[in-house]
């Protein structure tokens, strides 16, 4: 019975060891998944800036350059691509200081005129700027992972990939933003004064001021910041019976100093700046944004960016607002003393909040006297609100599962599930807008390109191009094939010229101060009769007006020149183009031509019943390869038409082939033979390229008249003579 007993015992005492041994066994195993996953986050965590950073590099890169530049790029390469001395000048008669458009001038030398390379200078400071809100999160804010999720949301914001393809100075303003309250914060932490990042602080923001007016607006935060805290410091330091301590008047003291050394670095332009604001060369071109559409705008183009629709998606973005109202609210309720200790960081959530939105609401209440506002211009105070959210959602993110762990119930996996909800939504609704950013027209920009390669196509010798706004001309600089003259319509005089000419309409009863009486400046005021009495000498030397129309209601807000081509001009041609400017190029045919031009040969050929050729005109006739042969053709129709012909003119060569040829529908879309009206003379110009190919010789050129649908060619072929290829 004893030995019995102590068998048990040892069975027992055997099973309490190997279960001992077993939970050990199994505890060292778990300890070292948990320290393997521990290390494998860690190694993502090393590598995952450097992810981050490729990923929006790649993100900015895709479809770069592809679609048309608008107006204000337009502007960015017309001042680029002047010497410096025109670059500068042009600029002290603008709206914007000459910075950026000094790099983008040495920039594109370098990298080529195109829009690719163009956009790719704005690439690189946002692709700079994912990789300062790491820097600067993990500096603010301490942790790794909060940093990445600030660099990964400027990395993927659709915002921010929007002004990073974009041909001007906005990337770089957020980038010296950044640097700017970045070496501030720094600065004031150093016990010397003239440190590095006091140097550091004062370049960087005098650059910004250089790139952009609206970092005035930042200053504003700064000033205030600093204000609040001296303030608070000396509210907590006790006074002693000489005053305060010599410490406290360090901080205001850095502070002016380097204001004084950003008055001096910025010397030489203060004073075109301070003309600048008080008198602004330029129309108004902006209405007043009420308050409510101001916020809205600018919270949902910070998370989703400019290519959706704000009010559809109201809901989810002030969801998506709503972890940042929570973090701001717990910081507000820890003790001062505590913050840091609590949370964990070395800047608060309040400083970033008022980085973003005290120059929102000092611009607002700026555009209270002139408005100002535009979602774009608010870029240069966002880095710190990608931070803000990053820290929120992550601190969130990590107080919900301590809760989640703790509970591990119903209503937990339920909450669980709809957070990962909103976060799948989140990143659709990113994804939606890269797409619609991308791929769909109603939110590209205007299609200049696809306007003036229009009127290219179809300008002929003897036209005029009219630019109704006329400041809009350096679309037509950029993109017109050819070198283009201009000046204003409202001096024009008649005047010989092989060039494309182009006409800059005025501001339409616009204040006199428009443009400062400068002759040279692309902004002036006119009045109705001036534009009418223009437009009657432009009628006289011109049969054919192309007008660029893009803003007109800006300069032009009761419609002048739109009524007088309407009611003394016949539109031939008008097509439309993608934009948010609803850009139009128009051709219009000023009067009909009442008899044959002397110059012009006499034909009075029936090419049927009902349609006669009346005579012709022909342009140089000794031609080299890549030029123009042009012809004007003299119709006629006896009787009206049913059908729409078109016309081929053609170029054969001694055996009769057919070497060159292009064909038109006479007069366009707007007017066809259809259209036309008997007895009357319809003047139609033609213009045929010489093949690069072609070899040298004598041609002739040709002319018929054909039904598109049949190739019916109706009567015989007009001969227009001989041309020689040189």
């Amino acid at each position: 019975m004893r030995a019995a007993n102590f068998q048990k015992r040892k069975t027992l005492a055997s099973l309490r060891i190997a279960s001992c041994f077993a939970v050990e066994l199994k505890s060292f195993r778990l300890c070292r998944i948990l320290c393997y996953h521990s290390c494998a986050v860690k190694r993502v965590l090393k590598f995952a800036p450097y992810l981050i950073l490729c990923v929006g590099f790649a993100l900015r890169l895709f479809r770069l350059g592809a679609n048309s530049l608008w107006y204000d790029e337009t502007v960015s390469l017309l001042l680029a691509r002047a010497d410096l001395a025109e670059l500068i000048r042009h600029t002290a008669g603008d709206i914007h200081p000459p910075l950026y458009y000094l790099l983008l001038h040495f920039w594109i030398r370098l990298a080529g005129w195109s829009e690719f390379s163009a956009a790719f200078l704005s690439l690189w400071f946002g692709a700079l700027l994912v990789a300062l809100v790491y820097r600067a999160t993990r500096e603010w804010l301490g942790a790794r992972g909060i940093a990445c999720v600030a660099a990964l949301l400027v990395a993927v914001s659709p915002y921010n990939i929007w002004y990073s393809q974009e041909v001007r100075m906005y990337t770089v303003g957020a980038t010296l933003g950044l640097l700017s309250v970045y070496f501030l914060r720094r600065m004031l932490t150093r016990e010397k004064i003239f440190t590095r990042d006091f140097f550091a602080y004062a370049l960087f923001t005098a650059l910004g001021f250089y790139t952009l007016y609206y970092f005035v607006f930042l200053m504003v935060f700064q000033w205030l910041w600093v204000a609040y805290r001296a303030a608070s410091n000396a509210k907590r330091q006790a006074c002693n019976a000489s005053g305060l301590p010599r410490a406290h008047y360090r901080l205001p003291l850095v502070f002016l100093l380097s204001q004084l050394a950003l008055v001096l670095l910025y010397l030489p332009w203060l004073a075109i700046a301070f003309r600048q604001a008080l008198d602004p060369p330029v129309p108004p071109w902006r209405e007043f944004t009420p308050l409510s559409r101001v916020l809205l705008e600018t919270f949902s183009a910070l998370l989703w960016g400019q290519s959706v629709d704000p009010i559809t998606f109201a809901p989810l973005t002030l969801l998506a607002l709503l972890p940042i109202g929570v973090w701001l609210w717990r910081v507000t309720r820890s003790a001062n003393d505590n913050r840091k200790a609590a949370f964990g960081y070395a800047v608060s959530p309040w400083f970033l909040f008022a980085y973003t939105f005290i120059p929102l609401a000092t611009l607002y209440l700026f555009s209270l006297w002139k408005p100002l506002y535009h979602a774009r211009y608010i870029f240069t105070y966002a880095p710190a609100f990608y931070i803000l959210a990053a820290g929120a959602w992550v601190f969130t993110a990590s107080s919900f599962m301590k809760w989640f762990r703790a509970r591990r119930d119903n209503l937990a996996i339920a909450l669980a599930a709809l957070a990962l909800l909103i976060g799948l939504g989140f990143t659709a609704l990113t994804g939606y807008s890269l797409y619609n950013f991308w791929f769909n027209p109603q939110y590209a920009e205007d299609d200049l390109r696809g306007a003036v390669n229009y009127i290219a196509e179809r300008w002929r010798p003897g036209d005029v191009i009219l630019v109704n706004a006329g400041y809009a001309y350096p679309a037509l600089e950029y993109y017109f094939p050819a070198p283009i003259e201009r000046e204003r319509l409202s001096v024009y005089r008649a005047q010989e010229t092989d060039a494309p000419l182009v006409l800059q309409t005025g501001s339409i009863g616009g204040a006199q101060n428009l443009g400062w009486g400068d002759p040279r400046s692309d902004f002036y005021a006119t009045t109705a009769d001036e534009t009418r009495a223009a437009l009657d000498r432009v009628s006289r030397n011109y049969a054919r007006v192309w007008m660029l129309r893009i803003y007109d209601t800006v300069v032009d807000p009761h419609g002048v020149i739109r009524d007088y081509f309407n009611t003394r001009a016949i539109l031939f041609d008008d097509q439309a183009f993608g934009g948010e400017a609803q850009t139009r190029a128009q051709g219009f045919i000023m009067a009909p031509p009442r008899a044959l031009p002397e110059r012009a040969t006499r034909v009075n050929q029936n090419l049927d019943e009902r349609v006669e050729l009346v005579g012709y005109e022909i342009g140089a006739r000794a031609l080299r390869r890549g030029e123009f042969f042009d012809a004007a053709l003299y119709w006629k129709l006896a009787q009206t038409v049913n059908y729409n012909y078109q016309v081929t003119l053609q170029l054969l060569n001694a055996n009769g082939e057919n070497v060159a040829q292009t064909d038109e529908l006479p007069l366009g879309q707007v007017l066809p033979m259809t259209r036309w009206q008997t007895n009357i003379l319809y003047r139609e110009p033609l213009r045929l390229k010489i093949p690069e190919t072609l070899a040298a010789g004598a041609y002739r050129a040709i002319v018929k008249l054909y039904e598109p649908r049949s190739g019916e060619i109706l009567g015989e072929p007009v001969e227009l003579g001989a041309v020689q290829i040189r």
